[in-house]
């Protein structure tokens, strides 16, 4: 080999000014100067290795190879040469040979990360991302200054799914390179993702992200989704909004924007952002997804259910195709529905709807016929570790005085809940309970609202605070019993709870099954919704008051009495009322139903208004069952107390199965109409057992279909047994233990104390039951 040295001076300067030209970019000068060296000295292996580079960059690669090998025939230490061979190599696929290459040039020169990154190059070229990315890790140890390399780590990690790795890996290139803001984003959107850590730290990293990259409209998606974790609604948005600014053709910016106006009850706002999702990107699955959410909320049953299909067939994930089934119920698609829940019990058989990922609905599984109560727990505890798990609260000193006991609720208003709270929350006696509302819901005020205010002297708006900084509130404010009224319904705010605000938390009202939140102490329940032995289903210790567990109200006032004509009834007709919402009228329901009309000639079926397509549904079910659907009589929604007036034109209430009648029971009852139970295993299917029992009318409870069927034909054959029956309700129901509101506030008050006391002498949460 010709040693530079050896060279006439003439010819170094020609070598030196190929080099020159090579580093400026110059590759061809740099090529010709070094191919005139290699003629005039073909034993130059500095020469030869400068001309297979050059060609090589001109992308000359079969010639560069030639020249390479040349280099390191003579040149047979130089581990440099080695490598480019290996790279000369690979640009002209030979793919094999180029491994073989870099190896040896790793093997002359040891610890230098140069070949070994190359050698990542060439086995990812040849589709071993696995083996390329050891190499790129490799390289990196060596070299962890090196941005470009981090970033290729980083990608590979993430393409590879390992989220895990990609985290540790995130966290040393931080180490190494604090001002990273691409690390600092993926670990924080990886941290949103697995739910690793709290929302805080991924929220932490993402705002390093955008302070590090402001132009990064992807980290300021994210952040918003971190925040929305947090409830931190109004910062979501705006973080929405700033990445939907630098990318306003991102369809899943878009999306996630939608998501958070959702949280805020800016409905509207949501479906334009997630329909402009769609219009970017038609295939963006979460945009469908969050559609059909942002519809149901809507009432829009029909496009909900579109859309969430159109999420399932993109991606089978098992909260997707549950919410899908409920979607579809919602319409009595109930071959949807039907093929949409076998596949989500397949799911749960095989433990995948129960892994990492977005949790299933407990409200929409509780719904679900064929769910049982231990399943339900599965489920609910599943949903319940996308919060954080505080631990038990702490003993603090408070003052002497009555205990205060905050209710954390949406639905301080004309709704069902407030229906059945304003009564007994008038019972609190003051001089042992002082009621504290922590309200997430409407800024409305209505009566109902006001009522309540009369009672509920201390109002405190959480709306637009955090789950942290509301359960902070709650610490300051010294609450010792703390009630989510909502559990796992629409709207929840579960999280609030979840950091342990006070040292006795219940559930109680809203969610007619267990949270699964080891947050939650209680659940207020009855010995007819939870009987003795069921315990073991449900996370929380058992508070069971006598009679029911639903209060009601005396003061409820019923509305002038419609005549059948005015209500579009026929005056002689036996009038089966079935005022469910549609979600819980099942195929095999709707089906009883049908069965009831042929048999009873004169009778009709009153049910509520429902969509157009929920309407169409059951008018075609109607004719293939045999029955007219003109017997189907549809009446319109109306104000709570007009509503109760209208139902005494009923002969008899019907249940629904799984999901009963709950305040509709209540309604029924009130308004002087027998309501028939029919009572299953699930606490969603033994409420309008336990209502009408609490209502002195325990034989209109039965527990199993055949029964039910045949106590229906009995009283509409029997009208005189029916006209006693409901004389019967006329005359004891203002005394019977369901509307006597204010024995009711009397064992809640007894439950509460009961359970405060096994708290202040430092007992765990034990099944407590309160004797009348």
């Amino acid at each position: 080999m010709v040693q530079p040295k050896l060279l006439s001076a003439h010819d170094r300067e020609s070598l030196s000014a190929a080099a020159t030209h090579f580093s400026g970019g110059r590759h061809a000068q740099a090529a010709a100067l070094a191919a005139a060296l290699c003629l005039r000295h073909p034993e130059a292996g500095l020469a030869h290795k400068l001309h297979g580079c050059a060609l090589l960059e001109m992308g000359r690669a079969a010639e560069a190879v030639i020249a390479l090998r040349e280099a390191v025939r003579l040149l047979p230490q130089d581990a440099q040469a080695m490598s480019n061979l290996g790279n000369a190599l690979a640009a002209d696929n030979q793919l094999d040979a180029a491994i073989e290459a870099h190896e040896r040039a790793i093997a002359m020169q040891p610890g230098v990360p140069t070949p070994v990154y190359n050698l990542g190059c060439v086995l990812l070229q040849a589709h071993r991302p696995g083996d390329a990315l050891r190499h790129f890790l490799s390289a990196y140890a060596l070299l962890p200054q090196d941005r470009e390399l981090a970033r290729l780590c980083r990608e590979l990690l993430v393409e590879r799914g390992d989220l895990a790795q990609a985290e540790r890996f995130c966290r040393d290139n931080l180490s190494a390179l604090p001002d990273d803001a691409g690390a600092a984003a993926l670990l924080g959107g990886i941290l949103l993702q697995t739910g690793e850590g709290q929302p805080t730290e991924a929220e932490v990293w993402l705002r390093e992200a955008v302070r590090l990259a402001p132009g990064d409209a992807v980290s300021w998606s994210n952040l918003g989704l971190a925040q929305r974790a947090r409830h931190e609604i109004g910062e979501s948005i705006a973080a929405g909004r700033r990445a939907v600014a630098l990318a306003p053709e991102w369809g899943q910016g878009w999306s996630n924007l939608g998501v958070a106006l959702r949280d805020a009850g800016q409905l509207e706002e949501a479906r334009t952002a997630l329909l402009k999702a769609l219009e970017c990107d038609c295939e963006c699955a979460d945009a469908y997804y969050n559609l059909g959410c942002t519809a149901q909320d809507l009432g829009e049953h029909a496009l909900a259910r579109e859309a969430l299909i159109e999420a399932v067939k993109r991606s089978e994930r098992p909260a997707w195709i549950l919410q899908a089934a409920h979607a579809c119920r919602q319409v009595l698609d109930w071959d949807g529905a039907d093929l949409l829940e076998n596949a989500f019990a397949g799911q749960l058989e095989s433990g995948e709807a129960l892994r990492t990922g977005e949790p299933p609905s407990p409200f929409a599984w509780l719904a679900t016929p064929g769910s049982d109560p231990a399943t339900q727990l599965q489920i609910a505890r599943h949903f319940s570790r996308r919060f954080p798990q505080v631990g038990q609260a702490q003993q603090r000193e408070r003052a002497a005085g009555p205990l205060r006991v905050a209710l954390l609720s949406s639905d301080f208003r004309d709704h069902a809940t407030a229906h059945l709270l304003a009564g007994v929350v008038e019972c609190i006696d003051p001089a042992r309970f002082t009621l504290i509302a922590y309200d997430h819901g409407p800024d409305v005020e209505d009566a109902y609202r006001q009522r309540l205010q009369r009672s509920i002297r201390e109002w405190v708006s959480v709306r637009t605070l955090s789950d942290e900084d509301a359960s902070c509130r709650m610490r300051d404010d010294g609450i010792d019993i703390a009630i989510d009224l909502k559990g796992w319904t629409q709207g929840y705010r579960g999280g609030i709870l979840a950091y342990r605000p006070a040292p006795v938390q219940m559930q109680w009202l809203g969610f007619p099954g267990t949270m699964g939140a080891p947050w939650i102490d209680y659940i207020i329940a009855d010995s007819m919704t939870i009987p003795p032995g069921a315990e073991a289903d449900y996370s929380e210790r058992v508070l069971s008051v006598p009679g029911c567990y639903q209060p009601n109200d005396l003061k409820r006032a019923i509305g002038p009495r419609a005549s059948r004509a005015d209500l579009g009834l026929p005056e002689g007709a036996f009038v089966m009322a079935a005022f469910h919402q549609p979600y819980k009228i099942t195929r095999a329901v709707f089906e009883q139903w049908m069965r009831l009309l042929g048999a009873i000639p004169d009778a009709v079926l009153w049910l509520l208004e429902a969509s157009p397509e929920a309407r169409e549904a059951m008018t075609a079910a109607a004719s293939l069952a045999g029955v007219d659907p003109g017997r189907l009589v549809w009446a319109p929604r109306m104000s709570s107390g007009h509503h109760l007036g209208r139902l005494a034109a009923a002969d008899l209430a019907l249940d629904a199965f799984p999901v009963n009648a709950h305040t509709t029971a209540s309604d029924a009852l009130w308004a002087g109409v027998p309501q028939v139970a029919r009572c299953g295993t699930t606490f969603a299917s033994r409420v309008s057992a336990s209502i009408v029992n609490a209502a002195g009318l325990a034989e209109l409870v039965a527990h199993d279909d055949a029964a039910y069927e045949a106590l229906i034909l009995a009283l509409a054959h029997d009208r005189t047994a029916l006209a006693a029956l409901r004389t019967r309700l006329q005359t004891t129901r203002e005394h019977c233990a369901l509307f006597d509101t204010a024995a009711f506030a009397r064992h809640l008050l007894s439950g509460w104390e009961m359970a405060w006391a096994r708290c202040r002498q430092r007992l765990a949460a034990g099944h407590i039951d309160v004797r009348d």
